[in-house]
């Protein structure tokens, strides 16, 4: 018996260390970063981009958007293991489909923010892709759409693009969090140029965890990271932070104790009328921010509330819309 445990408790040690290795290392994504996969893209340099000639832009038509889990994958595990039950009272993806798509559609986007996707043919289930150019993450025949962007292709050209990963090694591509058992959280970006003018901004997306012990330093990296750009270049953010505006960490990823600050809310721009109380901006986790040296006037901000047609929620969360413009 002693030794058949002398036997088995080698190798058993060594698959211990390695597991240990992959996982609480990263080992499997500084394997595949160094295989070839590669490190994540480098963000702009704010200060060697060239400041726009004029700031004035025709509008542009911003929608973020949380669909709640959609990925044809997670229906097909529920449909097989629970009955097409997937555990939180929502209509399956499929059945979705035809209204989300319907209601991206009717607000016509220019620059599109999604949350909770997974698959590009998940999103061309919603977008149409030959209208759109789509950016999110992918590794060979992985893909990772949790935050991704979309924008409309006759009107924008794409320069650069990239991805952040929320975590301690945010330049390692599918990097595990700040609390490494939560969900992989990234910030997707692009540079854009609007072929009509020359313009060049910047359009991010992203899903902040919802654990504290990930979205508390998320926020701090983001606002170093990427608010701080728009120091010296325009930009416009869409994405469920799960930080709802006014609180402390909203006020830091904003860059708020700056003069003037890094990000400022659309919703704070726009002079109309809100909506309901249940909508009020400062209650949402889902936002639309802009930055940078041009102002910005917001012309239309809302929440769409309305549900299903059979009355139930589309999703856990509403769209948010904006249309607005950059000028001198």
């Amino acid at each position: 018996m002693l030794t058949w445990l002398k036997s088995v408790s080698k190798p058993f040690f060594i698959v211990l260390v390695g597991f240990i290795v992959l996982t609480r290392f990263q080992g499997c994504q500084y394997i595949a970063a160094y295989s070839g996969a590669g490190f994540a893209a480098n963000l702009p340099d704010a200060t060697s981009i060239a400041k726009p000639i004029s700031c004035n832009t025709q509008a542009l038509q911003v929608m973020s958007y949380n669909v709640r889990y959609g990925s044809t994958t997670i229906e097909a595990v529920a449909n097989r293991f629970r009955g097409g039950d997937t555990g939180d009272g929502y209509l399956p993806w499929s059945v979705r489909i035809p209204e989300i798509r319907a209601r991206i559609a009717s607000y016509a986007p220019d620059l599109l923010g999604l949350q909770e996707m997974e698959t590009d043919a998940d999103i061309g289930g919603i977008v149409p892709l030959d209208t759109y150019t789509l950016v999110t993450y992918h590794l060979g025949s992985f893909q990772y759409g949790d935050s991704a962007l979309l924008f409309k292709t006759s009107r924008f050209e794409k320069l650069d693009s990239g991805q952040m990963w929320l975590g301690h090694t945010p330049d390692l591509p599918m990097s595990l969090g700040f609390s490494r058992l939560a969900m992989i959280r990234y910030v997707n970006w692009v540079m854009l140029r609007e072929k009509s003018t020359g313009f060049t901004f910047m359009f991010v997306n992203t899903h902040f965890d919802n654990a504290s012990k990930n979205k508390e330093p998320s926020a701090t990296l983001f606002r170093e990271r990427i608010a701080s750009l728009t120091k010296g270049l325009p930009m416009i953010v869409s994405g469920d932070f799960n930080t709802t505006a006014g609180n402390e960490r909203y006020r830091r990823l904003m860059g708020s104790d700056e003069n003037p600050p890094l990000l400022i809310n659309s919703f704070a721009l726009f002079n109309g009328q809100i909506g309901n109380q249940a909508s009020h901006p400062n209650k949402l986790i889902d936002h639309i921010l802009v930055g940078g040296p041009c102002k910005t006037e917001v012309e239309q901000w809302l929440v769409d509330t309305r549900q299903l047609k059979n009355g139930q929620r589309m999703s856990d969360h509403n769209p948010i819309f904006a249309r607005l413009r950059f000028t001198s």
